[in-house]
């Protein structure tokens, strides 16, 4: 699966489609919460688009992503309160990895839950990594019709972070986007520990 993505880093920040989707993420973001101050993750970070945003507010970011490509094109920006981290999100990396020490104040991740194997493992995980009362706030591409190979449910992505544990749930479709595919229908989901 990284493999895939390694190939797509280079041209990643060339498509508009992808610094459309994180601009509109961004504004969401601040919208909805402070990072004034806050220890952050960036779940599958790519080429860090997201995280080159925060940082300038944020005390510290860790970026994960599991594509060495991805994670080269970010360290090109040299973000100095950013942590580039090349791997997948497992509870083995989170037992050995030093940057996974210390409790996160925010957990951020822009189309990454429709590409995680095991989902609920996963939010079981992210939900672990929070302090109590922060925020795991991702948001997905939203399945249109049967014929999208990709996306996710926005009443399936509701109940598998209730079933991580997450005491108060919000998801709801915030925009749109132009793709290549045509327009696509963005979700945002909040969660709450």
């Amino acid at each position: 699966m990284a493999k895939d993505w390694d190939e797509l880093a280079a041209a990643w920040e060339s498509d508009q489609a992808n610094i459309e989707l994180t601009e509109k993420v961004f504004a969401e973001l601040t919208k909805n919460i402070s990072l004034e101050g806050k220890h952050i993750l960036d779940l599958g970070c790519g080429t860090g688009l997201l995280s080159q945003m925060m940082s300038s507010e944020a005390r510290s970011i860790v970026a994960l992503d599991a594509s060495e490509a991805m994670i080269e094109e970010l360290d090109k920006k040299e973000l100095e309160n950013v942590e580039p981290v090349v791997d997948s999100l497992t509870r083995g990396l989170v037992a050995q990895h030093p940057a996974f020490r210390k409790q996160f104040d925010l957990i951020v991740a822009v189309s990454v839950c429709e590409f995680l194997p095991h989902l609920s493992e996963s939010l079981e995980i992210v939900h672990s990594l929070l302090n109590q009362g922060s925020a795991f706030i991702h948001w997905d591409w939203i399945i249109d019709d049967e014929d999208r190979s990709s996306g996710l449910g926005m009443v399936e992505m509701q109940d598998e972070l209730i079933q991580a544990g997450f005491a108060h749930v919000n998801v709801a479709q915030v925009f749109k986007v132009k793709t290549s595919q045509g327009m696509m229908s963005v979700m945002m989901g909040i969660a709450i520990k």
